[in-house]
């Protein structure tokens, strides 16, 4: 009798155990697991700007004649081979002329697409701990002028109505601290000129301008690599955000006790030549 009580007993301990272990597999997969992708990369940019322009080709086949001779015949060497395709992508000659932010290159899925967001970090409550929050959106439209080596002016609109994280209870929040239903767009505009390298096939610049956020605007320093691949200039880059500068209280849940105060916006932007363009 004992020993069946006892029998009971353990095994209603284990099933509290076991209920426990759900219970945190479940909070640790709804609220601390995090599926925020990883920040832009030049290399990654590369690729998806190559793709996107890459086409196959391969030599035409030719049938030689049979030649008539009295000659001994010749040794016949080795079968000849055919090539493989060559993926080619043109290259630009020219990259002065004004180009556009190209909605068509890559896909918002897998984020090898143009996108403008936001990288900050949470802390959660319940002795949960601390995750960082991404947000994207793929609704960005811009253009940059370039002229003789230099970047002559550039401007960027990112529609913050577009903006996907991995938890829709974030998003409707961000999207309530951001007053999107006032200010649906957030504006970086290049303040001076600044010059290229010439001659590079990838470089990196420090590019000054004016980040307007809930319509307020905030002189900003963006930090950007560039590459033009083919006829297609790859750029991507952060620049700092301070909440409090453009009048954004930090969102807040049931689940996050705080959130950063300050953050990053990072972004990528594939752009064409825009019709008429020189080059």
């Amino acid at each position: 009798m004992v020993t069946l009580a006892r029998r009971r007993g353990l095994s209603k301990t284990i099933l509290i155990l076991v209920g426990v272990l759900v219970v945190a597999v479940a909070v640790w997969w709804f609220l601390v697991r995090s599926d925020a992708p990883p920040a832009p990369d030049l290399a990654t940019a590369i690729e998806t700007a190559a793709a996107a322009q890459a086409t196959t080709t391969a030599p035409p086949a030719t049938t030689a004649l049979p030649a008539t001779t009295t000659a001994a015949p010749a040794t016949t060497g080795p079968p000849a081979t055919t090539a493989p395709p060559a993926t080619t992508v043109a290259a630009t000659a020219d990259p002065s002329g004004t180009w556009m932010v190209d909605p068509e290159i890559g896909s918002f899925q897998d984020f090898t697409s143009s996108w403008v967001g936001y990288r900050i970090d949470e802390e959660l409550g319940r002795g949960i701990g601390a995750t960082t929050a991404v947000g994207r959106t793929p609704l960005v439209t811009g253009t940059v002028e370039l002229d003789n080596g230099v970047a002559a002016s550039a401007e960027v609109t990112a529609d913050l109505r577009g903006l996907k994280s991995d938890r829709t209870s974030r998003d409707g929040k961000v999207l309530e601290v951001l007053h999107v239903d006032q200010h649906p767009e957030a504006v970086f505009v290049m303040v001076e000129p600044v010059p290229l390298t010439a001659g590079a096939t990838e470089m990196s610049a420090t590019v000054p301008g004016t980040l307007t956020v809930n319509g307020v605007s905030v002189a900003v320093e963006a930090t950007l690599e560039v590459t033009l691949v083919g006829d297609v200039l790859a750029v991507v880059g952060t620049l700092p955000v301070v909440l409090a500068d453009h009048d954004v209280a930090a969102p807040s849940a049931s689940i996050v006790i705080s959130v950063a105060d300050s953050g990053v916006v990072e972004f990528q932007l594939f752009l064409t030549r825009a019709a008429g363009g020189t080059g």
